[in-house]
């Protein structure tokens, strides 16, 4: 009896229908397991974007270090996501799971523990290692768990729904957190939610079965990782410089001189590359991940900047900022519940894409009108509650298309690339428009609310550009029905217990 068996299948084959409706009902725990665990990896962005006023009081941080909070947690998520989701292909997913969602809990203890700036800091790069192996294998586990078909859009949409859902859920979260007991909270409330998931997994994922098969490529991780760091530690310091910054500036060029060095690494050098270059050359996969990084990179903007606005300019309390989220979570379920709605009748991934990220930038180019004293509610709540549409409307599709034909053997890697690119785009994307930002106040000695606003607002245009360019990537996806390619390629093996 496999977990794909649904009703009518399985009277055909002479199983039992009770059987049959415990092997679905062990498909959705799987999904409920693989969603959250995206949920508190992609949380812990947002989470924290309500908390950092109150972290910045608490440890002392620059007014512009503070982004590293953030960033150092993005930064390694992106960095080692693509060595996390091969881990999960070579060493089993169960295994991995664990593993990692370990790690993760861990950091998060010690992170709201941590007694100075570079402890937080520390601990946050360990939590984004951690959460980098842990994303990619709860998207392997419904790739293995589900065939390409309707089950697996659901199942698809569900998890990207959950890490669009994490931004808003954790601005929200994040706020009653650190008003009613303290900034520390939004870390270690990781902790418990880690132990339910890894008790859960234990019972629930099959055992690993299998051997390590190949080896780790270590010299194509150390390149990725290394320059991705590079690169976006780059265009942080050029934030901060009030002129050119000749060391920022190496660190970018050693950045994409590393980049490029993976590439030749990966088609050269490895024996077992990190990415195998087949995967990308294929149209779907190379561009639906292009067009994943620039939604990422508008989307996480208006998450860190508008928290900042909201207190910093506004005077709100954390959870005021954070109740001002709500109608955004809202709506991004049903955006992505609409996009599993359409994929699901037959309407191609390119349209719904296409839609989605144009309803982004035209509602980012609303908020290039923002003020000092602008009306929330229509000038931060309305334009935000439609990006978020977008959002959800977009991204499911990108990631089903991302990942369709997959064979099984890549699933892990596969998964890791579409987490990296979105994860990476938001790291790259919050680093450039920091730097945008600030431009705007460099030469304004200390700025006023409606000077540093002024910078907020030049920030979310330059945000609906790259969301323009996601609109232009999408044109050039292939235009199958739910981005989804036919293979022969059919899973190995349940990822529930028998």
């Amino acid at each position: 009896m496999t977990n794909r068996i649904d009703k009518a299948t399985a009277e055909s084959a002479g199983v039992s229908p009770p059987a049959a409706a415990v092997a679905r009902t062990r498909e959705w725990i799987l999904v409920a397991l693989a969603c959250t665990g995206q949920l508190i990896v992609v949380l812990d962005v947002s989470i924290v974007n309500v908390a950092l006023p109150g972290i910045r009081t608490s440890l002392g941080f620059g007014e512009q270090d503070l982004q590293w909070v953030v960033t150092a947690y993005t930064l390694t998520f992106a960095g080692f996501m693509l060595i996390g989701g091969r881990a999960s292909d070579l060493f089993g997913r169960r295994r991995v799971f664990v593993l990692s969602l370990a790690a993760f809990t861990l950091a998060s203890l010690a992170g709201g523990l941590a007694t100075n700036a570079v402890w937080l800091v520390v601990a946050r790069t360990v939590q984004g290692i951690g959460g980098a192996v842990l994303a990619p294998s709860t998207l392997a586990i419904l790739t293995a768990t589900f065939e390409e078909g309707p089950k697996r859009t659901q199942a698809i949409a569900t998890w990207t729904m959950m890490g669009a859902v994490g931004g808003a859920i954790g601005a929200v979260l994040g706020g009653l957190l650190t008003e009613f007991l303290s900034w520390r909270w939004v870390l270690l409330v990781n902790v418990p939610v880690g132990l339910v998931l890894a008790v859960l997994a234990l019972i629930y994922l099959r055992k690993d079965d299998t051997r390590p098969r190949g080896g780790l490529d270590i010299l194509g991780s150390l390149t990725v990782t290394a320059g991705f760091i590079a690169l976006v530690y780059g265009l942080v310091e050029f934030g901060k410089a009030a002129s050119f910054d000749a060391i920022a500036a190496i660190a970018a060029v050693i950045g994409i001189v590393l980049l490029l060095a993976f590439v030749v690494v990966e088609a050269r050098i490895a024996e077992h590359p990190l990415l195998p270059l087949r995967i990308v050359r294929q149209r779907a996969v190379a561009v639906a991940n292009l067009t994943m990084f620039l939604l990422g990179a508008g989307f996480f903007s208006v998450l860190y900047f508008v928290s900042l606005y909201l207190q910093g300019v506004r005077g709100l309390s954390a959870l005021e900022a954070g109740l001002v989220f709500v109608p955004f979570a809202v709506t991004t379920v049903i955006g992505a519940q609409s996009a599993a709605k359409l994929l699901k009748r037959g309407i191609p991934a390119r349209p719904v894409i296409i839609g989605g990220a144009g309803l982004s930038a035209a509602a980012f180019a609303a908020l290039t009108l923002l003020g000092s004293d602008s009306s929330i509610g229509w000038a931060v709540i309305a334009p935000g509650v439609v990006v978020f549409l977008g959002i959800g409307l977009a991204l499911a599709p990108t990631a089903a298309t991302a990942i369709g034909g997959v064979a099984p053997q890549d699933a892990g890697v596969v998964s890791g690339l579409a987490n990296a690119t979105r994860q990476l785009g938001g790291s790259v994307g919050l680093a450039v428009l920091t730097i945008v930002a600030a431009a705007r106040t460099d030469d304004a000695g200390v700025p006023t609310g409606a000077e540093v606003t002024e910078g907020y607002a030049t920030a979310f245009g330059v945000a609906a550009v790259i969301l323009v360019g996601a609109v232009i990537s999408a044109t050039l996806l292939p235009g199958r029905a739910g981005g989804q390619r036919t293979t022969t390629n059919r899973p190995q093996g349940e990822e529930s217990r028998r």
